[in-house]
């Protein structure tokens, strides 16, 4: 494992059973969360979220570290724009030029020191009141810890929260949902996500969802 990059065969036996439907739902999430303008997606894997922004007409650039997964992309869809890019290299794009930038099951892949890094230069690329959103598992997710070995460090919600506070981000909303204790049953789902709501207790979160916005420049507004 480096900087996140799955071993041979990964790719081949989490994701190319899917296509860019499967992320409609995130889109629908940047498209409501954030204004217009250039998203990057980090960690973009096999490209499916970055293909998504393009059938869509967004403009979308997707950097992924493993060269497989860039290749596999590449023969999918020639047209859209990834990159092969170490996640531990600073970002190659200029200050405040992104609207969004999209981690969908990525930091939980990434060394401390990597993610550190990785989000000071997610907040120096992001504009002044962009949006970065995050999906991960849960460190209290423990079948995703088990299933899935290449998740070497994974936060629980406030763990991601106060990060994300460090390093500049000022409006952090989670968007997390709660560990499915009760089976699967709609009945199950439906209590859970209850209690959840009610609780907010961090350890019943599956996920470590959120959305974190840069604070805008208002002297620059007025």
């Amino acid at each position: 494992m480096n900087s996140g990059i799955g071993p041979e065969g990964y790719f081949e036996e989490f994701y190319l059973s899917r296509d860019w439907r499967f992320y409609k739902g995130v889109l629908s999430r940047i498209v409501t969360m954030s204004e217009p303008g250039p998203i990057l997606d980090l960690g973009a894997g096999c490209g499916y979220l970055v293909e998504a922004c393009h059938r869509w007409g967004l403009e979308c650039v997707g950097l992924e570290g493993s060269e497989n997964a860039v290749e596999i992309t590449r023969q999918r869809c020639p047209e859209i724009d990834i990159r092969q890019f170490l996640l531990s290299e600073p970002l190659p794009f200029e200050q405040d030029y992104f609207s969004t930038v999209i981690m969908n099951q990525v930091i939980e892949h990434l060394e401390p020191p990597v993610l550190n890094s990785c989000v000071g230069e997610v907040f120096r690329v992001l504009r002044p009141g962009g949006v970065l959103i995050v999906f991960s598992p849960s460190r209290f997710n423990k079948r995703e810890r088990l299933e899935d070995p290449t998740h070497i460090h994974m936060y629980s919600p406030e763990e991601l929260r106060s990060f994300l506070s460090s390093k500049g981000f000022t409006e952090i909303l989670s968007t997390d949902s709660p560990l499915p204790l009760l089976g699967d049953s709609r009945l199950g789902r439906f209590i859970m996500s209850a209690l959840f709501r009610v609780t907010r207790w961090e350890r019943l979160s599956s996920t470590a969802n959120c959305i974190a916005y840069k604070q805008r420049n208002l002297d620059k507004e007025t």
